[in-house]
C-alpha cells in the first residue's frame, strides 16, 4: 500500500506533513509558584497534522513534531529495521525479534512470545516512511552503525495546539506549508492507532 498520496491535495488533512512551525514546551517544577515556569521553543523541520480536516477551524489545529525513530526501538527489535511500518499496525510480537534473540530467552518467555497474537507495539508512536524530504540519519550501538534511516515518527505525547490566522477550515494550506499527504489507507492506520492509544483502558481497567 502506498504511504503517501502523489501529488498531495492543497487542503490540510489529518496526518499531513507540514513545515514552518515552532514547538513550545512548558516546564513547571513547583506548583505553588507562578514564577517557576520555563518555556522553551524549538523549530523542528517537519510536523504532522493531528486534527481531522473537519475539525480544523477557528484558526487553530493540533500538530506533533516528526522526530527520528527512537534508538531503543531499533536496538530491541532489529527485525523491524527492514519494515518499520509494522509499528503502525497490530503485528505478532515475535516478528520483531531475530531467531538468535528468541533462542537466548528463557523457555517460559519463548513460549509466552509464541503464544501472543497480533497487537500494537510501542503504543505511543506512528512511523512515517521516507518521502524524499526527510534527511538521513544513523542509528548506532557501541559506536557501530546498525541502521541508516530516513523515517520519522510521531510521539502522541508531544501533540500540541497551534493558533494561526493562516489556518482556515476547508481552505488551501499556506504556500510552502504542506509538503506531503498520507493515502487514505495510511491515514486510517494513523487514526486507528491514535484512537487505540487514547481509548485503551489502564492496567486498573479504568479509562
Amino acid at each position: 500500500m502506498p504511504f503517501y498520496l502523489d501529488p498531495p491535495t492543497k487542503e490540510l488533512r489529518f496526518g499531513d506533513v507540514v513545515t514552518g512551525f515552532q514547538h513550545p514546551t512548558v516546564r513547571i517544577d513547583t506548583l505553588d509558584s507562578a514564577v517557576d515556569l520555563k518555556i522553551s521553543v524549538t523549530r523542528p523541520q517537519f510536523f504532522a497534522v493531528m486534527t481531522p480536516c473537519c475539525d480544523i477551524e477557528f484558526n487553530s489545529f493540533s500538530l506533533a513534531p516528526l522526530i527520528q525513530v527512537r534508538d531503543a526501538i531499533l536496538l530491541k527489535h532489529p527485525r523491524l529495521h527492514s519494515n518499520l511500518a509494522l509499528i503502525n499496525v497490530p503485528f505478532l510480537p515475535r516478528d520483531g525479534f531475530t531467531d538468535e534473540q528468541i533462542e537466548k530467552m528463557e523457555p517460559a518467555k519463548q513460549a509466552e512470545l509464541r503464544s501472543q497474537g497480533p497487537q500494537y507495539i510501542y503504543l505511543d508512536c506512528f512511523v512515517y516512511d521516507p518521502n524524499g524530504l526527510f534527511p538521513a540519519y544513523e542509528v548506532k550501538r557501541n559506536k557501530q552503525t546498525i541502521a541508516n534511516l530516513q523515517h520519522r515518527m510521531v510521539d502522541f505525547k508531544s501533540i500540541f495546539r497551534v493558533e494561526s490566522a493562516l489556518i482556515e477550515r476547508e481552505q488551501q494550506a499556506p504556500t510552502g506549508v504542506k509538503v506531503s499527504e498520507l493515502t487514505v489507507g495510511t491515514r486510517s492506520q494513523l487514526r486507528d492507532k491514535l484512537t487505540f492509544y487514547f481509548g485503551r483502558n489502564t492496567d486498573e481497567g479504568q479509562g
